[in-house]
């Protein structure tokens, strides 16, 4: 009896396990991640801003935008204990070269994906202290899309738990102190809305929608919403992948 009671045991887990797999390949949510998110009391999230002058002379930044007007992060293809791979729109300046970013100790253009006069998508393979710490801490996740420009400087968000986050921030004031920092404290069911999609998020899929993109029939192309934002159709794209994975990811965890 006890061996069938061990055996039906090990049945059901295995049954268990592959429901839960087919979760995660759907949803794009680790279950320990999702665990912790549903039964952690608080979490918080940070926004942190970099003004231009403050990135000035701050080690290989100050080069990287000396060769770019602009570099956007839409997304994290793979992560690893030394580096993140991250999918990037970046628009070269006037007599500067790709290449170049290449030969930065932290940054590595892996491929070029496509380019247009809005700038050119390509896969980064970053080493930066900055992303490093953010990969080693558990329990935080960086909210693409980020990125750093001419006239903005540098802005990014992350989310996590008190303990993580205040190791972070302790971290980023030694080797790169942010000009403002902005919490925000989330209790569980506190957050309303879209206000877990970024900005930018936020802002084209609520175009999509308002535009009448995901109704049945629909002739309205990612081409022009993208032109109503004056974004490459690769961005919106990217965007609306983003955002549409989040809705559905916060769906499930309310539904639950």
């Amino acid at each position: 009896m006890v061996v069938m009671q061990c055996n039906r045991g090990h049945l059901m887990s295995r049954f268990v396990w592959s429901r839960i797999r087919i979760f995660e390949k759907h949803t794009g949510t680790r279950v320990g991640n999702y665990i912790e998110k549903r039964t952690c009391k608080a979490m918080r999230k940070v926004l942190l801003r970099w003004k231009v002058s403050s990135l000035s002379g701050i080690d290989e930044i100050d080069t990287l935008m000396g060769i770019c007007e602009r570099i956007e992060v839409l997304g994290h293809l793979s992560t690893e204990s030394d580096g993140v791979t991250q999918l990037v729109e970046l628009k070269i300046k006037e007599g500067r070269e790709l290449s170049e970013i290449s030969e930065l100790h932290s940054f590595e253009v892996l491929e070029k994906h496509e380019e247009d006069e809005s700038g050119i998508l390509v896969s980064i393979r970053c080493t930066h202290p900055l992303a490093i710490s953010a990969v080693e801490l558990s329990n935080i996740y960086v909210y693409p899309p980020y990125g750093i420009d001419s006239k903005n400087g540098l802005e990014f968000r992350i989310f996590g738990i008190s303990s993580s986050i205040r190791s972070f921030l302790e971290f980023v004031r030694t080797v790169m102190p942010p000009d403002t920092i902005s919490v925000q404290t989330i209790k569980n069911g506190s957050e309303k809305s879209l206000d877990f999609l970024t900005e930018k998020q936020r802002e084209v899929l609520e175009l999509a929608v308002r535009r009448g993109y995901y109704e049945d029939g629909s002739e309205v192309t990612l081409k022009q919403l993208a032109d109503q934002l004056g974004i490459a159709r690769s961005t919106i794209g990217e965007h609306l992948k983003r955002a549409e994975s989040e809705v559905v990811k916060k769906a499930i965890s309310d539904f639950n």
